[in-house]
C-alpha cells in the first residue's frame, strides 16, 4: 500500500482514542446524492476515508482526524495518476505526483504539530459569535450549490483591490454576513451577540518546512465587530486584509499550534478517562469550534497536475466539511486551470447567504456560472 497512513480505524483504549492499522483498502463506493456522510467509526476496522465513483468522476472523502484538504488532494492526484494509466493513458510526466511504486518516507508520516511545538504564550480569548437565524432543513440537512467563475477575473479584482483571492472572498462572506445581520435587526429582533467572525484554514505546510500528510492545518478568526458601528466593503477588506496578514505570521499562528498541543501534552488531560475526555472534547467543540464563529471558508489554493493529465481531467471541486447546527453554512474553493470553483455546504431552508455573496462578485464584475452537481 502506498498511503498505509491512510489506512487505519480508530480504536478506543482506556485513556484515548488511537488510530490502528488495518490492512484495509478503502471503500469503492457509488457516490450517493449528498456528499460527506458520517463514517461509522463505531465499527470495527471501518476505514477512514473512501473512494466514490459516478459517471466520469471520481471523488475521495476523509475523516478529518487522518489528514486536511492538503493531504486529500495530494492523494487524489496520485490516484488519477494511478488510475489514467491503468486506463491506458499515456502520461510521461509524473511531476507533482505521489508515485503508487515510490517509497514511503518518514516525512510523509511525521506529525508536524509535535516537531514545530514550542511553548508559548496562548492566544486572546474570543467572544461568542453573531449566527445565521435561518431555520434548519429536515434530515437530510446539507444543500451544495457549485458556482464556477474565471480565475482571470477573480485574481484581476483581488489584484485591483490588492488583497489576496481568501481576503477578498472573506470580506464578501463577512459584507454577506453584515447584510443579513442588519436586516434581522430592522424586523425589530434584538440581537444577543454583534461579532461576525469567520473561520479560515491555514495550510501551515506553507509556513513550516513539511512534507507530512497528516493534518496539519490551523486557523485565523478575521472578524468585525458591529457594536463599533456598520462597516462599508471596503473597511471590512482593509480589516480582513491587516488581520490575516498579522495572524497568519509564523510568530503568531505558532501560538495556536502551543495552545493545541499543549494542552494534549498536560498530565491532567493524560491521565482522564477517555468517555471524560470526550464529553470535555465536546464542551471544548461547542464553545470554540461554533459559539465563536459564524462560518468557514477555506481555500485550497491552486491544484496543477501534469500536462498530459490536464487534457484529461476536466475540473476539480472540494466539498467544505459539512457545517454545524449553529455554523450552518460552510465554503470551499479551488483553481484548476482557468477556473474558480467555489462550492457552499448548507443544513439551512435558506440561500440568502450563497446569494447575497455571488450578487457581490457579479456586482463586482464576476461572471458567474451555477452548476448543476448532479
Amino acid at each position: 500500500m502506498r498511503f498505509p497512513y491512510f489506512n487505519v480505524s480508530l480504536g478506543s483504549g482506556l485513556f484515548w482514542n488511537y488510530l490502528e492499522f488495518n490492512n484495509k483498502p478503502p471503500r469503492i463506493q457509488p457516490e450517493e446524492k449528498i456528499p460527506c456522510t458520517a463514517f461509522a467509526l463505531k465499527r470495527k476496522n471501518e476505514p477512514l476515508y473512501r473512494v466514490l465513483i459516478k459517471a466520469n468522476r471520481i471523488s475521495v472523502e476523509f475523516i478529518h482526524i487522518i489528514t486536511d484538504g492538503s493531504g486529500a488532494m495530494e492523494y487524489l492526484k496520485s490516484l488519477l495518476y494511478t488510475y489514467l494509466k491503468l486506463t491506458g493513458n499515456s502520461i510521461s510526466s509524473s511531476e507533482g505526483i505521489i508515485l503508487p511504486d515510490s517509497p514511503v518516507s518518514d516525512d510523509e508520516v511525521e506529525d508536524s504539530f509535535n516537531r514545530f511545538f514550542r511553548k508559548l504564550p496562548p492566544p486572546g480569548k474570543m467572544s461568542k459569535a453573531w449566527h445565521l437565524p435561518f431555520r434548519l432543513n429536515e434530515k437530510p440537512r446539507l444543500r451544495v450549490l457549485l458556482a464556477e467563475m474565471s480565475v482571470n477575473e477573480i485574481v484581476e479584482l483581488s489584484r485591483n483591490n490588492k488583497v489576496s483571492l481568501t481576503e477578498y472572498l472573506v470580506a464578501v462572506y463577512l459584507f454577506s454576513l453584515q447584510k443579513i445581520y442588519l436586516a434581522e435587526k430592522d424586523k425589530g429582533i434584538k440581537q444577543k451577540f454583534n461579532v461576525l467572525r469567520i473561520e479560515v484554514p491555514v495550510n501551515m505546510r506553507n509556513k513550516l518546512p513539511s512534507r507530512s500528510m497528516r493534518n496539519f492545518s490551523l486557523f485565523v478568526t478575521p472578524e468585525v465587530d458591529l457594536r463599533l458601528g456598520i462597516y462599508t466593503f471596503e473597511e471590512i477588506l482593509k480589516n480582513v486584509h491587516n488581520y490575516i496578514q498579522s495572524s497568519s505570521d509564523i510568530k503568531q499562528i505558532s501560538r495556536f499550534m502551543s495552545s493545541n498541543v499543549g494542552h494534549e501534552k498536560m498530565l491532567i488531560i493524560r491521565v482522564l478517562p477517555l468517555f471524560i475526555k470526550r464529553l470535555a472534547i465536546s464542551a471544548f467543540y461547542r464553545g470554540l469550534g461554533s459559539k465563536k464563529c459564524s462560518g468557514i471558508i477555506t481555500n485550497l489554493g491552486i491544484v496543477r497536475l501534469p500536462e498530459e493529465m490536464e487534457t484529461l481531467v476536466d475540473s476539480i471541486h472540494i466539498v467544505p466539511p459539512p457545517p454545524n447546527i449553529q455554523v450552518k453554512v460552510s465554503c470551499a474553493i479551488v483553481t484548476y486551470k482557468d477556473k474558480v470553483r467555489m462550492i457552499f455546504c448548507n443544513i439551512t431552508g435558506s440561500n440568502e447567504l450563497e446569494q447575497s455573496f455571488l450578487k457581490q462578485l457579479s456586482e463586482s464584475g464576476i461572471h458567474i456560472k451555477i452548476l448543476n452537481d448532479n
